[in-house]
C-alpha cells in the first residue's frame, strides 16, 4: 500500500530540490551580477588613480627641475654679492678695521690706518669689542 506513493514522492522531492536549486541559482547569480559590477567599479577607480598618480608624479619631476635651475641661480647671485662685497673699497676698509678691532686697535688707529671718521671707529670699536 505505502509502495504505490513512491514514484509519486520520489517525484514531489525532485521537483522540491529542482525549485530549491533555481532559487540557489537566482540568489547567486544576483551576487555574481552584484560581485562584477564592484569589480568594474574598482577597475574604474583604479584606472583613475593610476591617471593622478601620473600627473602628480610629472607635476613633481617638473618641480624637481625648476628647483635645480633655481638651485643654481642662488648659487650665481651668492657668488656674485661675495664678489660685489670683495671688490668694494670701502668694504675692505670696514673688514680691515674689523680685524684690527678684534686684535685690539684703538680708535685713533682705526682713524689713521684706515681713514675711518672718529664716529665711525668708535661704532666699530662699541660693536666688535663686545
Amino acid at each position: 500500500m505505502f509502495l504505490q506513493y513512491i514514484p509519486w514522492l520520489a517525484l514531489l522531492l525532485a521537483i522540491i530540490f529542482f525549485i530549491t536549486m533555481l532559487f540557489l541559482f537566482k540568489k547567486m547569480s544576483k551576487k555574481a551580477h552584484s560581485l562584477e559590477v564592484l569589480v568594474k567599479s574598482l577597475l574604474a577607480q583604479q584606472e583613475a588613480n593610476k591617471k593622478q598618480f601620473i600627473e602628480i608624479h610629472s607635476g613633481a619631476v617638473g618641480m624637481g627641475k625648476k628647483l635645480q635651475q633655481l638651485d643654481v641661480v642662488v648659487r650665481k647671485t651668492q657668488e656674485n654679492q661675495v664678489n660685489l662685497v670683495a671688490s668694494a673699497p670701502e668694504n675692505r676698509l670696514y673688514t680691515r678695521a674689523m680685524k684690527m678691532v678684534e686684535l685690539g686697535a684703538s680708535v685713533e688707529e682705526l682713524m689713521t690706518d684706515c681713514e675711518l671718521p672718529r664716529a665711525e671707529a668708535e661704532l666699530l670699536v662699541n660693536l666688535h669689542r663686545k
